[in-house]
């Protein structure tokens, strides 16, 4: 196993650099996406192309893809609003006043029958009219799953007021958590069951707001619910932004971890240390080092987290969130330095 490269820049990098307008049309119109999709891949391939990112010759995109916290929070009632230069936006806290009884009482089955997951399916319906069996939308033909986790996006519906529910009452704090998956469960499985998915065998697990917790926070209240989903499938890959150095021991409890992505500022020598062996680091590079710091130094930086991968057979370096000011020289430096180590060590 060796070291790859992800890369991903945000919306802003491409309205930039091409004028390309995302906004609403982006999401609802196949053929609208598919032409700015070809866009970004051609410019892509400008730039990066000799380390096998973009195309020249690139096709149309033949799915739909939606952060699924954002899916939840508007059948919720949250606003949807769709930047020229950004990704889709949540707008609102639905939950912020809501009861315990009130949260629990929501029918995942209305939920699932919300206006945005029925222009979804419809949306599937379109591109499997231009696409075969190429079409999907949110990955559910992959075999994946893919949700954020309970904690994170009750604390996109309900905002602080969680972390006051998790310390007063962490049991009904959990009993959120457990809607939130049957909602989740809701809503995935009606688009699968449009798409004639198969059963997912691995779910993607993105707990963005995991690092904002104590160890004892997070074991107390949100490990059960990420054990109790991992336990479901046969790989389990999770996803926690910013420093989450105080929680590996907590990860390293998930079942069936596969795979586990650690924001910027995670000790990547503590993961390989206390992570299984059998589970794939995938650490993001820092994207203020990629924007902000020299070229010397990013080849340093990236030298040391190969270094560290390297111990456990490789991994994959997360490029991911890429502002408008990220310098290409600095991310073309991060592919160099991986070719350069991977050529050193096959001679």
């Amino acid at each position: 196993m060796t070291t790859n490269v992800s890369l991903n820049f945000m919306p802003a990098f491409y309205h930039r650099h091409l004028g390309v307008r995302f906004g609403e049309p982006y999401y609802a119109d196949p053929a609208y996406r598919a032409t700015v999709d070809v866009q970004l891949q051609r410019l892509l391939y400008e730039h990066f192309g000799r380390f096998g990112v973009g195309s020249p010759d690139p096709q149309p995109a033949t799915s739909l893809f939606i952060q699924p916290v954002d899916l939840m929070m508007r059948t919720q009632g949250a606003e949807w609003r769709f930047p020229e230069d950004a990704s889709l936006e949540s707008w609102g806290q639905p939950w912020k006043s809501l009861s315990l009884r009130e949260i629990e009482a929501i029918d995942p089955r209305e939920t699932a029958a919300h206006p945005a997951v029925v222009g979804i399916i419809r949306q599937y319906h379109e591109l499997k009219r231009l696409y075969a069996d190429q079409a999907d939308a949110l990955g559910v033909r992959s075999e994946t799953m893919n949700i954020h986790g309970p904690y994170t996006t009750a604390h996109q519906l309900m905002g602080e007021s969680l972390f006051t529910l998790m310390l007063d009452d962490p049991a009904g704090a959990q009993r959120i958590f457990k809607k939130i998956w049957q909602l989740y469960q809701a809503i995935l499985g009606r688009i699968a069951d449009a798409a004639e998915a198969g059963a997912p065998q691995r779910i993607n697990i993105g707990d963005c707001a995991a690092s904002m917790l104590s160890p004892a926070l997070y074991q107390r209240c949100v490990l059960p619910i990420n054990i109790a989903i991992a336990s479901q499938f046969n790989a389990c890959i999770y996803h926690s932004c910013g420093p989450s150095s105080h929680l590996l021991e907590a990860f390293a409890s998930l079942p069936a971890l596969e795979a586990i992505q650690l924001g910027p500022g995670t000790e990547l020598e503590k993961a390989h240390k206390t992570l299984p062996a059998q589970t794939r680091l995938q650490p993001l590079v820092d994207p203020l080092l990629l924007r902000d710091r020299p070229v010397g130094e990013v080849e340093e930086r990236t030298l040391s987290m190969l270094q560290t991968l390297d111990k456990r057979g490789g991994g994959t370096l997360l490029t991911w969130s890429l502002d408008v000011e990220t310098s290409v020289d600095n991310v073309c430096a991060v592919y160099e330095t991986v070719q350069e180590y991977e050529t050193h060590k096959a001679g």
